[in-house]
């Protein structure tokens, strides 16, 4: 029997980085896709999100990139499932979400974010686990000065601030219960801000988060001054590489594989490098002033400042987390963190690829 993954979001900048290296543990990856799939752009993109054995075949001489298979999400039904060989599903790995902030797209937020995976739990059964992409945000924006720790447990106090983190919330709430009811074991993966990897370019590009804050750094530096950013300097943002998330992601699936215990809930952000070192490691990376701490002062864009907002949400969290459950199942290799040089290195690419590109249009 073909032993098969579901993933949604698998063609995006972490699911292309999740589906690369969960391809060589099993015999079928299914990709589910919101309209008609485009597998050859799967294939390219998981494909440039490989590590440098890329192309290697397997130990049968086939290539791995063979085992992905798409289907709409409309279109999975049992018999779909086993028009394509899977005779049952091993594991789920839901990474789609809709990302929105505007009220208004409240009911349809929700039907993407809550509706949608409790379907997927019910449609697939995975017999060895269901794995949900949450977000830190579920714990609100935090304060300055509050640094208590959260642990990796449900939570009740909590800061419901947009579509989002309430539906988020409420996926949270709903995969639990109904993994309790059916016995179908649920992980929640609070997720922080993703890098890009910390040695080279993303295989997938991205206009959201850090990627966001190192276009607008660009932006002010082509005007002729540093980006200010009103955030408190002691804070210490959760952070993840990319690369490093989707292996802390395949170490939880090979736990699971082997009937190791799993937790309901794990915090996959670092939250070892301050704001001040983080923004100090930059400069001294790019030799001048780049970004620097302090009341708003460079002029930006309606859309920019929008961006600007969501960034200084995560990067002003007050509060930490303890990652114990995370740490007690994952081996220290397997640990995703992010330290002052890996954090500039980023930053610094990105900083350097937008100046590239700005010069080419102009030319």
């Amino acid at each position: 029997m073909n032993r098969a993954v579901v993933i949604t979001g698998a063609g995006g900048l972490v699911g292309a980085e999740l589906t690369a290296a969960l391809l060589p543990r099993f015999d079928i990856v299914l990709s589910l896709s919101r309209g008609e799939p485009d597998l050859p752009r799967l294939r390219a993109a998981v494909a440039a999100a490989r590590p440098s054995a890329a192309g290697d075949p397997a130990p049968d001489g086939s290539d791995p990139l063979d085992r992905l298979r798409a289907l709409p999400v409309s279109g999975l039904t049992p018999q779909a499932l086993a028009a394509l060989g899977v005779g049952e599903v091993a594991q789920v790995w839901n990474v789609a979400a809709e990302l929105s902030y505007d009220n208004a797209l409240l009911q349809a937020t929700m039907e993407a974010n809550a509706a949608a995976p409790l379907r997927l739990l019910d449609l697939c059964r995975p017999t060895e686990g269901f794995f949900q992409f949450s977000t830190v945000g579920v714990t609100g924006p935090g304060r300055r000065g509050l640094r208590r720790t959260v642990p990796e447990e449900p939570l009740w106090e909590v800061d419901a601030v947009n579509p989002y983190v309430a539906s988020k919330l409420l996926a949270e709430h709903l995969l639990t219960s109904r993994g309790e009811w059916t016995g179908i074991r649920t992980s929640c993966l609070r997720i922080g801000s993703v890098l890009g990897p910390r040695h080279r370019a993303p295989a997938r590009r991205n206009r959201a988060g850090y990627f966001a804050l190192a276009e607008m750094a660009a932006r002010a530096l082509r005007g002729g001054r540093p980006l200010s950013l009103d955030i408190d300097p002691d804070a210490t943002p959760p952070l993840v590489h990319v690369e490093e998330l989707a292996a802390a992601c395949a170490a939880l699936s090979d736990r699971a594989a082997a009937g190791g215990s799993l937790g309901t809930y794990y915090h996959l952000g670092d939250q070892s490098l301050s704001n001040r070192d983080a923004i100090t490691a930059v400069n001294t990376e790019l030799g001048s002033e780049t970004l620097r701490i302090g009341p708003h002062t460079t002029p930006l864009d309606r859309a920019h400042a929008t961006v600007n907002g969501d960034n200084l949400a995560f990067m002003d969290c007050g509060f930490r987390f303890d990652r114990a459950v995370l740490e007690s199942q994952l081996p220290p290799a397997a640990l995703p963190g992010v330290d002052a040089a890996s954090f500039a290195g980023f930053m610094g690419r990105e900083i350097r690829a937008v100046g590239a590109r700005t010069l080419r249009r102009a030319a």
